[in-house]
């Protein structure tokens, strides 16, 4: 899957995210006249918001993964942040709206006025920071959070500032429409060519249910595994995690697979590496400066350019053919 056809997913849930929160938006200036102040009905309004856009738009990497777990843990962490931001967002601007009226900066700050559409960009920008970083976030990764944020920051301050335009130039419901989907697509669309420009490069699956699917490396530590925490989770048979979670339990001095008998320890130790994320992680992909190094874990079976048993870290050169736990992928460097 090249660049271009990646970045689709992050375009469709742009737009999905962008219609859900116009339409929540729109439900609330339906009842705003039930709101005892302006500024709770703002903060609900930058919440509900935030919460919709900040759901849908991190579901683009579990898409790509074909992954319910991925799917659910990015709609939990993206809905969370996006509330909190988008709360924080519209606070901000009314801030800013009631620093520039006390200043007398503008002649007009009625709901429609030019002075209240500028300060609601700022809204709009810290909005699309924080659903940009949410992807980095969740996979605690700093290099994907500073990335995510700043495409998610002029995502918000673009697609925001044509939001406002497209609000005050069409009739309010269908230059609400228009906007909030545009804000949406700015966002999603920004943060996730940041982060892969930020990328040293992008392993693509050659075979199975990923086949033509690339994913960045674009974090120090990258994760290859059958967990759910993993941070490419490849398919295969489940006993494949839990053999190596039986194997790290049996080092570590636990007693229940002995005890249990190795079915009972199987089942365990594929529910602790598949739902948890145990020590079922088949290898690291490691950035160190320009170089990207793998690194076999688990004691699972890797294999660079058909060479056996890899057991040590091993640079990845530009087309390096790479299989882990059965599944055969391609490296791609940026050049």
């Amino acid at each position: 899957m090249k660049e271009s056809r990646a970045s689709l997913y992050s375009l469709m849930t742009g737009a999905a995210g962008g219609a859900l929160a116009w339409c929540g938006v729109e439900m609330i200036l339906l009842g705003a006249g039930g709101f005892p102040d302006v500024r709770i009905f703002t903060l609900v309004l930058g919440a509900a918001a935030g919460l919709l856009l900040g759901a849908v738009v991190p579901l683009a990497e579990g898409l790509r993964q074909l992954h319910k777990e991925k799917i659910r843990g990015a709609l939990m962490v993206g809905s969370v942040f996006g509330a909190l931001a988008g709360a924080a967002g519209m606070a901000a601007g009314q801030l800013i709206l009631s620093s520039l009226a006390d200043s007398r900066m503008f002649v007009s700050f009625g709901e429609g006025s030019r002075g209240a559409s500028l300060a609601r960009i700022p809204g709009w920008t810290i909005l699309g920071g924080a659903v940009g970083a949410a992807s980095g976030i969740r996979s605690r990764s700093g290099r994907r959070i500073a990335a995510g944020l700043l495409g998610g920051l002029l995502g918000g301050l673009l697609g925001g500032a044509a939001a406002e335009f497209l609000g005050s130039s069409l009739p309010r419901f269908y230059g609400r429409a228009a906007g909030m989907m545009l804000w949406g697509i700015s966002v999603a669309f920004l943060a996730d060519r940041f982060e892969a420009r930020r990328s040293r490069g992008r392993l693509t699956v050659l075979a199975g249910p990923l086949k033509g699917r690339s994913f960045p490396v674009n974090q120090k530590v990258m994760r290859i595994g059958h967990s759910v925490r993993s941070d490419l989770t490849i398919p295969g048979d489940s006993t494949v995690a839990a053999q190596s979670d039986a194997k790290a339990g049996a080092q570590s001095g636990t007693q229940f697979a002995a005890q249990s008998g190795a079915k009972a320890g199987m089942k365990s130790a594929a529910q602790s590496g598949t739902k948890a994320g145990g020590p079922s992680e088949s290898a690291r992909l490691l950035l160190r400066g320009g170089t990207v190094l793998l690194e076999p874990a688990g004691g699972s079976e890797v294999q660079i350019n058909g060479k056996k048993n890899v057991t040590e870290k091993t640079e990845l050169r530009y087309d390096d053919v790479v299989k882990v736990d059965g599944v055969t992928m391609i490296y791609e460097a940026r050049r």
